[in-house]
């Protein structure tokens, strides 16, 4: 009996079905071994498949009950994780936490007993409790009873960071609800301890709760930052509105409220809409945050605080509506990741840009003096009728094109039309070097969305090689197996007729010995006259000058007839050699006399014929035998050794073919994890770019409403009245 460990030895959940049926024999563990494992309608035990475990429940003898992970696959340093896992939930005060979330559990190196081998298990603490999406399906309309959950959920997340942990698969079927509506956190296979710190993650989680940035090599406290605001959003959206449940969320759906497509591509989302333009602004507000956050790096994903839970009746304003801008309600509630300053546009103060016009100088008095004088003086010499209408109206255009001139160029000159000029100049000139980085900010993420795409490509190809190893070398497995069956089946027939093969060898040699006795025997009664009635010594010669002498020279008669009118009956010797010896003067009667003589010599010698083979010969014959059983019990071992072979050469195929697939992905990861690192160099670099451009537009329109207020008709009124 041995321990495996690797990545080929781990048995399917069939066979761990099979080892369950006997419980007392497949545990070393006393609170497993005779337990009860739950069964389904066939009486076997009933497993929960995932894609690297099968999960089974037993109940112990004494009556309590456990949830036993059965590993279908390897996966690396798996004891190592689990130690440190163990390690650092076990020290964690149970008084310090806002709820029990934390569940027991043991790794057991050497649980159970598979095809003679023992496999990790996973004990864990029996949970009652639900999934939370099944606790959706039967409280959504429960406004206060979800918004209480909301709350719980934060404050799980709050706990969580407080220690420095992540669970990795933040999702609604590791989030359980007990009956008292507070959370239980189950699998803890993905998760982060800091003891972990430096080493890549196993899985990278739900694909509908996890951002479509998260790669193998980001596993640190980030990993559920992402998934926490997509929890939180769909509990608050639910408690804000209760029909979004299911007009969002189909029945056992692998999901809230939102997928995996809403995060890769917000712009053509089926559901994110419904929740951007819900009259409740916290529901907006999260949404917008979700949608900002899609293609973030984790690093840059802030953490949900437990302020952001809004209490019944309080009003939070709604989001703004610029594009790449945080919510103003988030402001406090998220650790920052920016500066204000690190926008590149610092904000214009209030008050800042002249609203109107101050102060006339002494050109802004004499062009009020002058705009009456160039309508009135036209209009008066026309009264007068001094100058014909013809010169009155150039006289009069001239005016006002001399007026005009001069009031563009004496409003051009002021102050407040002089800082307006250059607040424009200089916003326009931000614009134009934030376009840049915004164009190379919305390259990135197209490239980052490529590369996440091939990434996802190339991972689905080396599963798809792995998987096909794996079945080849399943097959190659099966084959080995059926031909040593087949042939040890065939073997084992072998043998076992080898009992009625020696008993008739053995007869048939006894019979042969006596053959060869009775044979001797009979060559020694010579045909001899006197004991043949009717058969004188002519006869005996003739027969002799056939070769038939002995008792041993014939073996009995053959009565012909020879048809005809009188049908007479010949009487033909059967000699031991085969020949039919025909003997003038031996007739019927003679012949039956001749066949009585050899049936009484033959009785009579046959009665002394040894009835046992001697003891060399059967000797012989038994040597015979022990060396065919021999022969035949060691091919039967040669058929487990060649199987044995073929495994092995398989196996060996297998490990080498995982090997090259391991090699060759782990130096894709490396590339990955340095493109992702450059991917998220240069997104820090960018900033927020589009944050920065829609605050140079924001300055851009105020500045423009401001030159609503110090427009021409505004100057000609300033230089005419004063205000």
């Amino acid at each position: 009996m041995s321990t495996v460990q690797g990545p080929l030895a781990f048995p399917s959940g069939r066979e761990y079905q099979e080892a369950l049926q006997n419980t007392a024999v497949c545990f070393q563990d006393l609170d497993l071994r005779g337990a009860r494992p739950q069964v389904n309608k066939l009486g076997l035990p009933r497993p929960v498949s995932g894609q690297f475990a099968s999960v089974f429940s037993l109940t112990s003898a004494v009556g309590r009950r456990y949830a036993l992970k059965c590993f279908t696959s390897h996966v690396r340093d798996q004891q190592d994780r689990y130690e440190a896992i163990s390690s650092k939930l076990s020290g964690i005060d149970p008084g310090s936490l806002s709820q029990p979330w934390r569940i027991g559990f043991d790794y057991v190196p050497d649980g159970i007993l598979v095809n003679g081998s023992r496999f990790p298990v996973l004990k864990m603490d029996w949970v009652e409790a639900v999934t939370l999406s099944n606790w959706l399906d039967h409280h959504y309309t429960d406004s206060a009873a979800v918004r209480e959950l909301a709350e719980r959920f934060a404050q799980l997340t709050t706990d969580l960071a407080a220690h420095d942990i992540a669970h990795g698969d933040l999702q609604h079927g590791n989030l359980l609800v007990a009956q008292d509506n507070t959370f239980r956190l189950v699998d803890y296979d993905g998760m982060f301890v800091p003891a972990l710190n430096g080493r890549h993650s196993t899985e990278r989680g739900h694909r509908n709760y996890q951002s479509p940035a998260r790669g193998d090599d980001d596993f640190d406290g980030t990993l559920d930052h992402f998934s926490n605001w997509v929890i939180y959003l769909a509990l608050h959206a639910v408690a804000a509105d209760p029909s979004l449940w299911t007009r969002l969320h189909e029945p056992d759906g692998e999901y809230l409220l939102l997928t995996e497509d809403d995060f890769k591509n917000p712009a053509r989302s089926v559901r994110l809409p419904t929740l951007l333009s819900h009259t409740d602004s916290t529901v907006r507000g999260l949404a917008e945050q979700i949608k900002t956050l899609s293609w973030q790096p984790l690093s840059l994903v802030p953490r949900l605080s437990v302020a952001v839970t809004p209490t019944p009746g309080t009003h939070i304003p709604g989001p703004r509506t610029s594009p790449g801008r945080r919510p103003d309600w988030l402001d406090g509630h998220v650790t920052a990741t920016t500066t204000a300053s690190s926008t590149g546009v610092s904000a214009t103060p209030p008050g800042s840009l002249p609203g109107k016009y101050t102060h006339r100088r002494a050109a802004d008095v004499l062009l009020g003096l002058l705009l009456p004088l160039a309508v009135l003086t036209p209009s008066a010499l026309a009264l007068a009728e001094l100058v014909s209408p013809v010169v009155t109206a150039l006289s009069f255009g001239g005016t006002l094109g001399v007026t005009a001139f001069t009031t563009r160029a004496t409003r051009y000159t002021r102050p407040e039309t002089k800082i307006l000029r250059a607040h424009l100049s200089q916003l326009r000139e931000k614009r134009r070097a934030t376009l840049g980085p915004v164009r190379e900010a919305d390259q990135l993420q197209r490239k980052r969305q490529e590369f996440d795409a091939s990434e996802t490509d190339r991972k689905r190809q080396l599963t798809a090689a792995q998987t096909k190893l794996e079945r080849s070398h399943e097959k190659a497995v099966k084959t080995a197996e059926k031909k040593k069956v087949q042939d040890q089946q065939a073997i084992d027939r072998g043998i076992a007729s080898l009992a009625g093969q020696r008993r008739t060898t053995l007869d048939q040699a006894l019979a042969r010995y006596r053959k060869e006795f009775i044979d001797a025997e009979l060559r020694k009664v010579r045909l001899h006259e006197k004991e043949l009635t009717g058969i004188g010594r002519s006869l005996v010669q003739a027969l002799a000058a056939q070769g038939v002498r002995t008792a041993a020279d014939f073996t009995g008669i053959t009565l012909v007839s020879a048809g005809g009118r009188y049908n007479n009956v010949t009487g033909l010797i059967n000699a031991a050699d085969g020949r039919r010896i025909d003997i003038k003067g031996i007739g019927e009667n003679r012949a039956r006399t001749l066949e009585s003589w050899r049936i009484r010599q033959y009785a009579r010698v046959s009665s002394r014929a040894p009835s046992n083979l001697p003891t060399a010969r059967r000797q012989s014959i038994e040597a015979d035998f022990v060396q065919r059983e021999a022969d035949l019990s060691r091919r039967r071992r040669m058929t487990e050794t060649t199987a044995r072979t073929a495994r092995e050469d398989a196996g060996k195929k297998l490990s080498s073919g995982l090997a090259r697939l391991t090699g060759e992905d782990q130096l894709a990861a490396r590339h990955a994890s340095q493109q992702r690192q450059q991917f998220a160099q240069r997104v820090k670099q960018l900033g927020d770019p589009h944050s920065r451009l829609a605050a140079v537009e924001a300055e851009i329109a105020a500045a423009r409403r401001s030159a609503r207020a110090l427009s021409s008709l505004r100057y000609l009124r300033f230089a005419l009245i004063g205000r």
